[in-house]
C-alpha cells in the first residue's frame, strides 16, 4: 500500500482529491432544487404540489433503491481499478447523459411537436417526458456516485484520520454547494435558468470526478476459494444481492444502529429547511407567492440562493476545525451542541422574518450541524463496521436520510395545510424533531480505538 503523506498540507490535498468527486454529488443536489420548481411549473405548466411530488420524491427514493444495491456490488467487485473507482466513473458518464436530457427537455420537446405557448401540461407531452426521464437518471447515477465515493473515504484514509477525512467530505460538499448557489442566484428571473445551469453541471460533475479516480489508490479485491465446508445457507457473498441487504441490516454492530436513528432524526430536522428555505424568503420574507406578486416571490428565492450560500461558506469554513473539536471534547458532545443550536434556529424562524438579515443568520448558524451530522456518524461506520462491508453500511445509512426525508415531507405537508401554507411552521417542526436527535445523540458509542498495527484500513478484504 502506497504511503501516505505525512505533511499536514499534502495530507489534506490528499484528502481533498479523494473527496472531490463529492463535490458533483454536491452540485446536482443544489441545482436541481434551485432550479427544478421553474422548470415543471414555469416552462411545463405543472401546479406546484405535482411538482413538489416529482421533486421530493425522485431523490429519496432513487436513493434507497441504488445505494444499498451498489453497496453491496461494489464491496465484491474485483474489478482491476478497485471496488469502488468503476461505479464513481460509470456514474459520472451517465448522470451527465441525465443532466443533458433535462437541461434540454422543453427544446427537445418542442422539436417532437409541443406547444411552446400551451398553458397546460397536456401541451408539453414530451417536455414533460423528457424531463422526468432526465431527472431520474440524473438521481439515480448521482447516488451511484455517492455510496461508492463515501466508502472510499472509508477504504483508503486510515482509521485514526476517518473524522479529517468525512469533514473534508463535509467541505468539499460546501465549496461546491456554494458555487452553485451563487451561479444559480446570478441566472435566477433570465429566461431557461435551469437550461444554464444542468448544462454547467454536465462538465463539472466530470471535472470533480477526475481527481478521485486518479488518487484513490485502491487495492483490487482478491476473492480467495469458496470454502466448501461452509455452510451454504451462511455464505451469501456471492448470492441474492437482497438476500445480503438483509442480512446487512439484520447483523448491523450495533454502534452502527444507534448512529443511523440519530443520523435520521438529525435528517428528519434538517428536511424542512431545506424543502422550505426558497417559500421561506419568497413569502415571509418578501411577501409575495408564486402565483401573484410573482416579481417578490422570486426576489426572495434568489436571497435564498444567496442565504445558502453563506450557509455552505460557514459549513467549509466549520469542516476545517471540525477535527480539533472532536478531538478536544467528544463526538457526542460535538454532535449535541451543534444539534442544540440547530433546534433553537428552526423554532425561531417561525417568529423572525425580518429585518432580512435575521434569516441569513438563523440560516448560517445551522451550517455547523449539518457538517457535523454528515462527518460524525460516517466515521463511525467507517471506524465500527467491517470494511468488507463498508459499502453496504454506507448505503444503509444514506437510506436512513432518504426515509427521514420522505416521512418529513408527509408530517410537514400536513402541518402546512392547517397553518394556511406557511411554511415557517414546516421549519419550525424541524425544530421540534432537531430535539428528538439532541436526545438520541446520547446514544451514540463511540468505536474502540484500533490496535496497534491496525490503524490502517483493509484495503484488500478476504
Amino acid at each position: 500500500m502506497a504511503e501516505k503523506p505525512k505533511s499536514g498540507i499534502l495530507f489534506l490535498l490528499w484528502l481533498l482529491c479523494i473527496t472531490f468527486s463529492l463535490a458533483g454529488v454536491q452540485f446536482v443536489y443544489s441545482i436541481q432544487f434551485a432550479v427544478g420548481t421553474p422548470l415543471f411549473s414555469q416552462e411545463l405548466k405543472l401546479s406546484p404540489s405535482i411538482v413538489a411530488i416529482i421533486l421530493s420524491t425522485a431523490g429519496p427514493i432513487s436513493g434507497f433503491i441504488v445505494q444499498p444495491i451498489v453497496g453491496v456490488y461494489s464491496d465484491g467487485c474485483t474489478s482491476r481499478l478497485g471496488r469502488r473507482r468503476p461505479f464513481i466513473l460509470a456514474g459520472t458518464l451517465i448522470c451527465a447523459v441525465g443532466m443533458a436530457i433535462i437541461g434540454n427537455a422543453v427544446t427537445l420537446g418542442n422539436l417532437l411537436g409541443d406547444n411552446p405557448e400551451g398553458p397546460n401540461p397536456s401541451d408539453h407531452k414530451a417536455g414533460l417526458a423528457f424531463a422526468i426521464s432526465g431527472l431520474w437518471l440524473m438521481n439515480l447515477m448521482v447516488n451511484m456516485i455517492q455510496g461508492p465515493a463515501r466508502a472510499i473515504v472509508a477504504d483508503v484514509v486510515p482509521a485514526d484520520q476517518q473524522n479529517a477525512g468525512n469533514s473534508m467530505v463535509a467541505g468539499v460538499m460546501g465549496l461546491a454547494a456554494i458555487i452553485a448557489n451563487v451561479v444559480g442566484a446570478q441566472f435566477s428571473g433570465k429566461p431557461q435558468p435551469y437550461r444554464y445551469l444542468f448544462l454547467i453541471g454536465l462538465g463539472f460533475v466530470p471535472f470533480s470526478c477526475i481527481p478521485t479516480l486518479i488518487v484513490a489508490k485502491e487495492v483490487p479485491l482478491v476473492k480467495k476459494p469458496r470454502d466448501s465446508s461452509v455452510n451454504a445457507a451462511d455464505d451469501i457473498s456471492d448470492r441474492n444481492v437482497f438476500v445480503k441487504i438483509f442480512h446487512g441490516f439484520k447483523n448491523m454492530p450495533r454502534p452502527l444502529v444507534k448512529v443511523a436513528v440519530v443520523y435520521f432524526f438529525s435528517w428528519c430536522a434538517f428536511s424542512p429547511f431545506m424543502i422550505y428555505l426558497s417559500a421561506f424568503f419568497g413569502q415571509n420574507v418578501y411577501g409575495g407567492n408564486n402565483t401573484t406578486n410573482q416579481q417578490q416571490y422570486q426576489e426572495g428565492v434568489k436571497m435564498a440562493m444567496y442565504s445558502l450560500a453563506i450557509f455552505a461558506g460557514v459549513q467549509w469554513i466549520y469542516s476545517l476545525i471540525l477535527p480539533a473539536l472532536i478531538k478536544a471534547t467528544s463526538p457526542k458532545i460535538t454532535y449535541f451542541f451543534s444539534q442544540l443550536i440547530a433546534t433553537a434556529s428552526f423554532i425561531l424562524f417561525l417568529f423572525f422574518h425580518s429585518p432580512i438579515e435575521v434569516p441569513f443568520v438563523l440560516t448560517a448558524v445551522i451550517a455547523p450541524n449539518f457538517c457535523t451530522f454528515n462527518t460524525i456518524p460516517f466515521a463511525i461506520v467507517a471506524e465500527s463496521a467491517n470494511l468488507k462491508d463498508a459499502g453496504l453500511y454506507m448505503g444503509v445509512l444514506n437510506s436512513a436520510s432518504v426515509v427521514a426525508q420522505t416521512v418529513t415531507e408527509l408530517l410537514s405537508g400536513l402541518i402546512l395545510k392547517f397553518r394556511d401554507q406557511n411554511v415557517a411552521w414546516g421549519i419550525a417542526f424541524g425544530g421540534v424533531l432537531s430535539l428528538l436527535a439532541c436526545l438520541c445523540v446520547f446514544l451514540i458509542e463511540s468505536p474502540k480505538k484500533p490496535e496497534q498495527g491496525e490503524s490502517e484500513p483493509l484495503l484488500s478484504p478476504k
